[in-house]
């Protein structure tokens, strides 16, 4: 059964994250405190750590399950190609009818279609896992001043002053098919339930699935450099590993 990520993040963690905000408006917006569990039983900071270690082990978990059932769709997809051949060239010989070989088409194109669509929850699943693990470190960054850039293993800022809201996507968008031929492959838009979750906001950003060190990548990072859109570009949650790797348009959405 496919969780995805909006499901699997809500089921996982509501429990953390709703005890965190109880925490956090108990103490006047600030943090938990470390030193004990507070009589209602709030958990202490360390006690938040091992949850969020715990939760994106089963996130992890979850991404391995579709693996597999992204490699059965695989199968299933060269098995009915074959079939599909098989069909059409005996409708040529007049052997079978047109129904028969659109039998094969409609079921093809169904598991190319599931396919299609486990290959979506991995990315939303990869980057999901990536915001999660990534959050103290993005938390722990020193502001960027106006136009500030930085670099890392891990991360690039860029902290733009120019006009930015989700309603200028389109000339990203526009920008984006221009150069490339397809659409931007925005995997979030606006705020989300993983987002809500996850305690991010991200009510005026977007995420989009391209590797800021890909060709792609490159030049969309140097496109909303030039025309002063802010954006942390994710490299992944460990150097020199793509997974989970995407470019968040807008402000830095980690929070408290």
């Amino acid at each position: 059964m496919k969780f995805t990520v909006p499901t699997l993040v809500i089921v996982l963690l509501s429990g953390l994250f709703s005890a965190g905000s109880d925490a956090h408006a108990q103490n006047g917006g600030g943090k938990v405190s470390s030193n004990s569990t507070s009589r209602r039983g709030l958990p202490t900071n360390a006690e938040l750590a091992r949850m969020r270690a715990e939760v994106i082990e089963k996130m992890k978990e979850s991404r391995a399950s579709m693996e597999k059932l992204l490699a059965i769709h695989q199968e299933n997809s060269v098995k009915l190609a074959l079939e599909y051949e098989t069909r059409r060239r005996l409708l040529e010989r007049e052997l079978i009818s047109k129904a028969e070989l659109r039998e094969a088409e409609l079921a093809l194109e169904k598991t190319v279609s599931d396919m299609k669509q486990v290959k979506r929850w991995i990315i939303e699943d990869d980057i999901a896992i990536t915001e999660a693990t990534m959050r103290d470190e993005l938390l722990r960054l020193p502001a960027l001043a106006v136009g500030g850039y930085s670099e890392s293993g891990t991360l690039v800022r860029f902290n733009g002053g120019g006009r930015w809201s989700l309603a200028e996507a389109p000339k990203i968008e526009k920008f984006f098919a221009q150069m490339f031929g397809h659409a931007l492959p925005i995997t979030a838009f606006g705020q989300t339930g993983t987002h809500d979750r996850l305690r991010f906001d991200h009510r005026n950003a977007m995420d989009v699935a391209v590797h800021p060190d890909s060709s792609e990548g490159r030049s969309l990072l140097a496109y909303l450099r030039q025309t002063g859109i802010p954006f942390i570009a994710f490299r992944g949650a460990v150097a020199g590993a793509s997974t989970g790797a995407h470019i968040h348009i807008g402000q830095p959405s980690a929070r408290n």
